[in-house]
């Protein structure tokens, strides 16, 4: 009888131990595959390019007629030219365009942080006009240049100083002061 005790105990021990042995690789894995996934300082692989540019913008153009595309050189165009450098941008309007980089699902606490490490600003009311105006034409340059096009649904800005979450089908917005959980895409301008 104790000897039928003694081989359960081990053969408990040898399942423990091996399915410890399975999450500490499991863990391994995951580790790898975000450190794969995580952006390295420099490099970025898709279309638009990399999320940092430290150029200048003109505050303002006198040549605007409809959405066209913001190289990294400055040239704008309504034609997807490669041989211009990485897409930064897209102008919507004479004095506004609008970053490369669009994230989706983002949590409220985590905006300050993909501002900074995207260098952007977000979307205030005076700009939503010219936004929802040229959504369209705007998703439409995203997949020219092979990027994905903008959902139609909410993304963080700013009224009147307060983080808010605005409407992509109309000028509505929702004041999240003091919501923390709150989720949506985020489309800042340059």
């Amino acid at each position: 009888m104790d000897w039928r005790i003694v081989l359960i105990i081990a053969a408990a021990s040898v399942f423990v131990l091996l399915f410890l042995f399975m999450l500490f690789n499991i863990a391994q894995l995951r580790r790898k595959a975000r450190k794969e996934l995580s952006y390295e300082a420099g490099v970025y692989t898709g279309p638009a390019g990399e999320p940092q540019w430290d150029g200048k913008l003109p505050e303002k153009v006198d040549d605007y007629t409809e959405p066209r595309y913001v190289y990294e050189n400055l040239t704008e165009s309504t034609n997807y030219l490669p041989e211009n450098g990485r897409v930064i941008g897209y102008r919507i309007s004479p004095g506004l365009v609008i970053h490369s980089r669009v994230m989706t699902n983002i949590h409220a606490p985590s905006v300050g942080s993909y501002m900074e490490r995207l260098g952007g600003k977000l979307i205030e009311a005076e700009d939503m006009p010219a936004l929802l105006k040229n959504w369209d034409k705007i998703s439409k340059l995203r997949k020219q240049a092979g990027d994905s096009s903008l959902n139609k649904t909410e993304f963080f800005g700013t009224h009147q100083g307060l983080l808010v979450v605005y409407s992509a089908q109309n000028l509505a917005y929702k004041d999240i002061s003091g919501f923390r959980n709150v989720w949506a895409q985020l489309v800042l301008k340059r």
